[in-house]
C-alpha cells in the first residue's frame, strides 16, 4: 500500500493535469457543441500548438504562458480556414447534421489529420523536442509541485471561464449558443448561421492550440508528431463525460480524467502505470454512458 502522502501528492498532480486536459478538450467541445461536427483532426492541432510554443520559446524566448495567446491567434485563423474549406459547403443551409454530412465531415477531418501529421513528421522528423521552462517549485506539504504546472492549470481554468463569459455575456456569444440550440429560430431573429458557426470553429481552434502550448509544461522532452494521437482520445472522453456543448463540462471531465490518470499510478507497477491509468480513464466512460448519457454536468 502506498504511503498516504504519495497518494495525496498524486491527487494534487491529477488536479493540475486535469485542468490542462480540460482546456485541450475545450476546443473540441466548442466545435462539437455548435457545428455538431466531430473533428478527427483535433489532436493534430494540439500538436501544432505544442510545436508553436516550442519554436516561440527557441526563437523569442517566450514561456508557454506567453506563447498561448500567440498560438490562439494562429488557431483562430486556422479554424476560420478550416470551416470555410472543409465544413461550409456541406453544412450551409442545413438545420440538422444529416448522416451524409456526418460522413463527409468525418472523412474530411480524418484526411486533414493524416495530412497534417505526415507533413509535420517530414518537416520536424520524429525526434522529441523539449521546452525548457522552470519557474521554480511550490511546497504543498506532501511534496513539491512545479510552479509551471500550477501556472498553466490556472491559465487553463481562466481560458474556460473567459469562453463561458464570452458565450453568456456578449451578443456574438449568445448568437453562437442560439445557433447551436435551434438553427431555425436563430435565423428568424436575424442571426447569420455561417458567421456564427465559423466564429465558433475559429474559437475552438484558438483554445485548442493555446491548450497545446500549455500542455508543453507536462511534455518537457516529448513534443513529437504523434503527441496529438496520444491526447485526442482523452479529449473525446472528456467531452463525453462533461457533455458536448457544456462549457464547464470540459473542466469537470478534465478533472475526472486527471484524477483517475494520476490517482491510480501509486497502486500500479511503474513500468505499466501510465498505460493502465490511461485505459482506466477511458473506461470510466462506460458507467457514464449507461447512467448519465448527457454527461456529468447538468
Amino acid at each position: 500500500m502506498p504511503d498516504a502522502s504519495v497518494i495525496a501528492f498524486d491527487l494534487v498532480s491529477g488536479v493540475l493535469l486535469g485542468c490542462v486536459f480540460a482546456v485541450i478538450a475545450h476546443g473540441l467541445n466548442l466545435i462539437w457543441g455548435v457545428t455538431k461536427v466531430v473533428n478527427i483532426a483535433h489532436g493534430e492541432f494540439i500538436m501544432l500548438g505544442a510545436y508553436g510554443a516550442f519554436f516561440l520559446n527557441v526563437g523569442l524566448g517566450l514561456n508557454p504562458l506567453l506563447s498561448a495567446p500567440v498560438d490562439a491567434l494562429l488557431g483562430l485563423g486556422a479554424g476560420l480556414a478550416f470551416y470555410f474549406l472543409f465544413l461550409y459547403r456541406e453544412l450551409r443551409n442545413k438545420e440538422t447534421v444529416t448522416l451524409q454530412s456526418e460522413m463527409v465531415t468525418l472523412v474530411s477531418t480524418f484526411g486533414l489529420s493524416l495530412f497534417v501529421s505526415n507533413v509535420v513528421l517530414v518537416v520536424f522528423t520524429g525526434n522529441p523536442r523539449g521546452l525548457s521552462w522552470s519557474p521554480g517549485t511550490l511546497d504543498i506539504g506532501v511534496g513539491r509541485v512545479s510552479l509551471g504546472a500550477v501556472y498553466v492549470a490556472a491559465a487553463s481554468v481562466a481560458i474556460i471561464a473567459l469562453t463561458h463569459v464570452f458565450l453568456t455575456r456578449t451578443y456574438l456569444g449568445n448568437a453562437i449558443r442560439a445557433t447551436s440550440e435551434d438553427l431555425a429560430a436563430a435565423k428568424v431573429v436575424g442571426i447569420d448561421p455561417t458567421r456564427t458557426a465559423a466564429l465558433a470553429t475559429g474559437l475552438g481552434f484558438a483554445v485548442t492550440m493555446a491548450g497545446g502550448a500549455l500542455l508543453t509544461v507536462w511534455l518537457p522532452s516529448g513534443i513529437v508528431p504523434s503527441v496529438g494521437a496520444i491526447y485526442a482520445p482523452i479529449c473525446f472522453v472528456i467531452v463525453v463525460l462533461g457533455g458536448p456543448g457544456k462549457m464547464w463540462g470540459s473542466l469537470a471531465g478534465g478533472l475526472a480524467v486527471g484524477l483517475v490518470f494520476d490517482g491510480l499510478q501509486p497502486f500500479l507497477d511503474p513500468s505499466v502505470a501510465p498505460s493502465i491509468a490511461q485505459a482506466a480513464a477511458v473506461l470510466i466512460l462506460i458507467p457514464v454512458l449507461l447512467f448519465l448519457p448527457e454527461g456529468i454536468v447538468r
